[in-house]
C-alpha cells in the first residue's frame, strides 16, 4: 500500500471479491486516496464520489491527479482512522461527500460487515 498524505480518507482496501479481472482502470481527475468511493465525471475521469454522483467502485490504491487508477466494484474496505464508524452490521452503507461512506443517503454502495468493515457491492 502507498502512504499518501494529500487526502484524508478513513478506509483502506482489504480484499477483492472478484477474481475475473473486472477491475476498471481510469485516469484520476483529482488526487484520490486508497479506499475512496469513486465516481466518473462527464469526461470519464475518476472523481471522489458525493451523495449526488453515481459511484462506480472503490480505489484500490492512492493516486495523484492525471495518473491511472484501478477501481473495483466488489470488495471489502476497513476503517483505518482509529475512530469507530459505529455502523450496525447488516445495514446499508451509502456514498457520502468526498469519497467517504455514510450510514444514510441515496446511492447505496454496500453493507456493513462490522462497525468498521464494509462489503462494497456495485
Amino acid at each position: 500500500m502507498l502512504n499518501v498524505a494529500y487526502n484524508t480518507i478513513l478506509y483502506r482496501f482489504i480484499s477483492s471479491a472478484i477474481l475475473d479481472g473486472s477491475i476498471i482502470n481510469v485516469i484520476a481527475s483529482v488526487d484520490i486516496p486508497e479506499g475512496a468511493v469513486v465516481s466518473l465525471n462527464s469526461s470519464g475521469q475518476a472523481i471522489l464520489a458525493t451523495a449526488s454522483t453515481v459511484p462506480v467502485g472503490i480505489a484500490r490504491y492512492s493516486r495523484k491527479a492525471g495518473t491511472s487508477l484501478a477501481v473495483e466494484g466488489s470488495c471489502i474496505i476497513e476503517n483505518k482512522s482509529g475512530t469507530s464508524l459505529a455502523l450496525t452490521p447488516g445495514t446499508a452503507v451509502f456514498a457520502g461527500a468526498g469519497g467517504i461512506v455514510a450510514g444514510t443517503g441515496t446511492n447505496k454502495v454496500g453493507v456493513a460487515l462490522t462497525a468498521d468493515r464494509i462489503k462494497i457491492s456495485l
